[in-house]
Formats: C-alpha cells, sequence, structure tokens
C-alpha cells in the first residue's frame, strides 16, 4: 500500500513539472469572470447605456439576450415592453387570471406576454390598436413608449391628457421636464430601440421612495 501511494505522488509530481514547464497550468481558467460586470451584456458595456441596463437587470425588469448581448440598437414590440413595464410597475401578481381574460383575439404564440399584456391594460397605462386586438408583434413607437411611461404616474397622466390632444401632449410633457436625458428623438413614430427604451424606463422609475423624479 505505502509502496502505491508513493509511486502516485512521483507520477504526479511528474505531471505537474511537465505542465508547469508548459506554461499551461492556469489555461483553463477565465480570468474575465473575475469582473465584477461580467454577468451584464458585453454590448452595452462602456456606453451610455450601461448604467440603465444594469440598474433595470438588477431589478430583474430587462434581461439580455442569451449570447451575451443587449442589442440596444434592436427595436422593442409592443410585446416586451407590456412585460418590462409590467415589472416594473410590480404588476406581475394574479398573472394566470390576467392571461385566463380574452381581451384581444391576436394573442396566440404571446402566453409570455399576455398576462402582462391584460395587467397593464387594466390598470390604464396600455391601450390595444382596437378593441379586440392588441398587435404584440408590432415594434413600439416613441410617442407610444413615453405615453406608457407618463401613465405609470396616474397624477401626470390625468394632467397630460386634460391638456392638448395625444401624441403631442404627451411629447410637451417629456420634454418640458426633461424626461429624455441624453435621448434624441427625431421622429416620434420611429420604433423605439431597446437602449433607448432602457434609458427611458430608468429615468421614469422613482429611485427613493422620497422622490418619483428622475435622476
Amino acid at each position: 500500500m505505502k509502496k502505491s501511494k508513493r509511486i502516485i505522488a512521483v507520477v504526479l509530481t511528474v505531471m505537474l513539472t511537465l505542465i508547469s514547464a508548459s506554461g499551461t497550468v492556469f489555461a483553463d481558467i477565465d480570468y474575465s469572470q473575475w469582473n465584477s460586470m461580467a454577468g451584464y451584456p458585453s454590448d452595452v458595456m462602456d456606453t451610455t447605456y450601461l448604467a440603465s441596463v444594469k440598474y433595470l437587470i438588477d431589478k430583474k425588469i430587462l434581461t439580455g439576450y442569451s449570447d451575451g448581448t443587449f442589442k440596444p440598437e434592436n427595436p422593442i414590440t409592443r410585446a416586451e415592453i407590456a412585460v418590462a413595464v409590467a415589472k416594473a410597475t410590480n404588476r406581475t401578481s394574479g398573472l394566470d387570471a390576467f392571461a385566463a381574460k380574452n381581451k384581444f383575439t391576436d394573442l396566440a404564440g404571446y402566453d409570455w406576454a399576455k398576462g402582462h399584456i391584460n395587467a397593464l391594460v387594466d390598470a390604464g397605462l396600455i391601450k390595444g390598436r382596437s378593441t379586440t386586438s392588441y398587435d404584440p408583434g408590432k415594434n413600439i413607437s416613441y410617442a407610444e413608449l413615453v405615453t406608457i411611461l407618463v401613465r405609470m404616474n396616474s397624477g401626470a397622466a390625468s394632467i397630460v391628457d386634460s391638456s392638448g390632444t395625444w401624441p403631442g401632449n404627451y411629447i410637451q410633457y417629456v420634454e418640458m421636464y426633461n424626461y429624455l436625458g441624453d435621448v434624441t428623438v427625431t421622429d416620434w413614430n420611429a420604433p423605439a430601440t431597446r437602449g433607448n427604451m432602457a434609458k427611458l424606463l430608468y429615468r421614469f422609475l422613482p429611485k427613493t421612495s422620497s422622490s418619483s423624479n428622475p435622476t
């Protein structure tokens, strides 16, 4: 037994010596994972999107793609924004009951979003294209996006709704109170990008219990 242990020890010593000599002892260690930011999408690192995306991912409001990216330049659909806003406004309880409601006839294949959509419709934060159609796969425009975000504050929304007509009243409101931050919108009918959506959603969320204004 002692002889066997001695042989094993010698073999291990020889193997470690050979590996060390080849300079590959630590070749399989991914040192990038020691970076505390390694868990965030690679394509928002060192960009103006990082703070917003990081905050929303930490709060489990948004997620990136399985390939480790966020794709900030991609458009966001009406179904996707409904899920994000429902999470941001804590309207995620009772989703099964909301999903069982048949408010719209075009939500087949959108089981992952149906409950969130119906919850936001009931809360008055979002509307369908008609009484029977929601158009979940349609890209959401900047005008539609800021309307939903303003409606997250019911007091502000009631004031905006009483002054002017949509979408001009909502556009004027977000521009007047600098809710856009560094997001520049030249065409309010254009599809909102995921990166700009993250920035705007972040600015509309209260960061402390004492303030509901964007920071």
